[in-house]
């Protein structure tokens, strides 16, 4: 179990000189991706050293018609990290347990943030791309998503905003990173 004084110090910073409340720096970017027939909206972000880029194709018509919901849209997430993203070389299968948790977490969140009702019979596809991970994958994916899909037109009843938290021998880290644990995918 770790211990509280194995991520902050007397004075109560941690290891990478931030205070327990304190963010890293947060660089969002609308457009980011080159324009392509393949995309219609995109955004970039970067939380420390975590970078991602997303990119969101749609409303178009449904690849499979068979999948195709009549009054509404179909919404495809799929999120892939660069082999490096972790600092250390690990291939990634189309099954990584991670990257589908991910992904899944973003479609069941933004199923009930996107108006699916004025696309029927389309479908919308985004996709994550984990370029550089440090922790607070999950809420920049969520930021740099909600991002590409206004970048896209795409109409939202509502913005999503995310932050992570952690906990570590009963103190509370805001935007804890790598070194505390979090994982990558």
């Amino acid at each position: 179990m770790a211990r509280r004084n194995d991520f902050i110090s007397p004075e109560g910073l941690r290891v990478d000189g931030r205070r327990a409340g304190e963010v890293r720096r947060l660089v969002l970017r609308l457009g980011a991706a080159a324009a392509s027939a393949a995309s219609d909206g995109s955004a970039y972000a970067e939380l420390g050293n975590t970078k991602l880029l997303v990119t969101v194709s749609g409303p178009h018509e449904a690849a499979h018609r068979g999948k195709a919901v009549h009054d509404s849209a179909l919404l495809t997430v799929e999120v892939t990290a660069l082999p490096c993203a972790g600092g250390q070389h690990r291939p990634q299968s189309t099954t990584d347990r991670t990257s589908v948790e991910l992904g899944a977490a973003i479609r069941k969140t933004f199923e009930s943030v996107i108006q699916l009702q004025l696309y029927p019979r389309t479908q919308i596809d985004v996709s994550v791309c984990v370029l550089q991970a440090d922790g607070g994958v999950r809420s920049a994916a969520m930021n740099a998503v909600t991002l590409a899909l206004i970048d896209a037109g795409v109409a939202l009843e509502d913005f999503v905003c995310a932050c992570s938290i952690g906990s570590i021998g009963g103190a509370l880290l805001l935007d804890p990173n790598a070194q505390v644990g979090t994982g990558v995918p």
